[in-house]
């Protein structure tokens, strides 16, 4: 999920444009999300691309496991070896010191922003600290609520020793694990949803198993994609038996979710439906875009999705404070009808999005240049 990652010549081209369409599906959410004029058109658009923004989260913790995964097994499979052996200490310093550099960079280019163009003013109180350490949730979201997805990332890294070692190394435990983790997280959150429907309780225990900054939300989606890490690496493609499966599960909560719809139930995605639908999903993208390369004058929106996917990790860091800050003053200067202003102001936040980003990876760039320098003196010096 970093650029460092992407230089790779054996990169898969699929994965880039998998994630690549899970972050355009999230900037377009957030975008209608933050949208400060509330016509019913804007509510009918944050309504359906919320459905799209979470299942793209689904696929950024799918990839994530499957990237993991496959960098092991395949490491594993060129050194002559029939099983891993990592040494995971330095498996996760190296992830560590990555992830932090670039993380704090967009703590500080998100405090310049609000500061810059809005009214923003540094508290160290709790709630500050908790999202610079890293750890930010459903209480730190005012700040940047992207942070939350770094605090994820960061707990699934820790985890992926202990599962490898808990299931010793073996893919369909690890699959296992993920959904049996996964449905529990699933009933704990239903209960608390209950409590609250029943006895008027806080939300606060129903929100953190639901989506919040706890791995155990998205525990079986990394998993997952743990499993078809390994698959892969030892195929080069996905077994037909995988998606059959996967097809069967997406039909089975195809037909619950119409169900519901026709009974007029309000129904909450992250309660089980996608752990139903996230499988084929990313199948069903990985195929759509292996058909598309077949159109050679669809070549430009592979590379639009291939270039997303590289950089979707910044993206997802930054993109929500600019909406914060630009979204509210832009619908003010404007003076046109409700629709054309939509667009106009989406175009324009994609074009100083864009800007941002570019920015943002070139300090990027330039940091891990100098973190790598100074780790690789400190391994020169001992």
């Amino acid at each position: 999920m970093k650029t460092s990652d992407v230089k790779s010549n054996n990169r898969f081209h699929w994965i880039d444009r998998t994630k690549g369409l899970a972050i355009l599906g999230i900037v377009l959410f957030h975008f209608f999300q933050n949208y400060p004029e509330r016509e019913t058109f804007i509510n009918i658009l944050d309504r359906n691309f919320a459905r799209i923004g979470y299942a793209a989260v689904d696929i950024f913790f799918l990839m994530a496991g499957f990237n993991t995964s496959y960098a092991l097994v395949n490491r594993s499979l060129k050194a002559g070896k029939n099983k891993i052996e990592t040494n995971w200490k330095s498996w996760l310093q190296k992830r560590l010191i990555r992830l932090y550099p670039s993380y704090w960079l967009a703590v500080v280019s998100t405090c310049l922003l609000y500061s810059i163009f809005g009214d923003f003013k540094i508290t160290w109180n709790w709630n500050f600290i908790i999202s610079v350490l890293g750890l930010a949730g459903v209480h730190n979201q005012s700040f940047n609520p992207g942070f939350w997805f770094f605090s994820v990332i960061l707990q699934a890294y820790l985890l992926t020793p202990i599962i490898f070692n808990i299931c010793k190394n073996k893919p369909l435990k690890i699959l296992q694990t993920g959904i049996l983790l996964g449905v529990l997280n699933k009933v704990i959150a239903a209960y608390f949803l209950l409590e609250i429907l029943l006895f008027d309780h806080n939300s606060y225990n129903y929100l953190f198993f639901l989506q919040n900054n706890f791995i155990g939300s998205y525990i079986f989606p990394f998993c997952m994609g743990l499993y078809w890490g390994f698959i892969y690496a030892e195929n080069k493609e996905l077994r037909k038996i995988d998606i059959r499966i996967s097809i069967i599960t997406f039909i089975i909560g195809l037909l619950m979710y119409g169900l519901l719809i026709v009974m007029k139930v309000d129904i909450i995605y992250m309660l089980g439906f996608d752990i139903l639908f996230t499988p084929m999903f990313f199948i069903g993208i990985k195929s759509l875009f292996s058909t598309v390369e077949k159109f050679n004058f669809l070549g430009w929106l592979l590379s639009f999705m291939s270039i997303l996917g590289i950089y979707s990790y910044q993206v997802y860091l930054v993109h929500q404070p600019m909406y914060f800050v630009i979204l509210r003053p832009l619908s003010k200067m404007l003076n046109m009808d409700h629709y054309s202003k939509t667009v106009v102001i989406l175009v324009i936040s994609m074009i100083l999005l864009a800007i941002y980003v570019f920015t943002f990876t070139k300090l990027e760039n330039l940091i891990n240049k100098i973190v790598d320098n100074f780790s690789m003196k400190k391994t020169s010096e001992s």
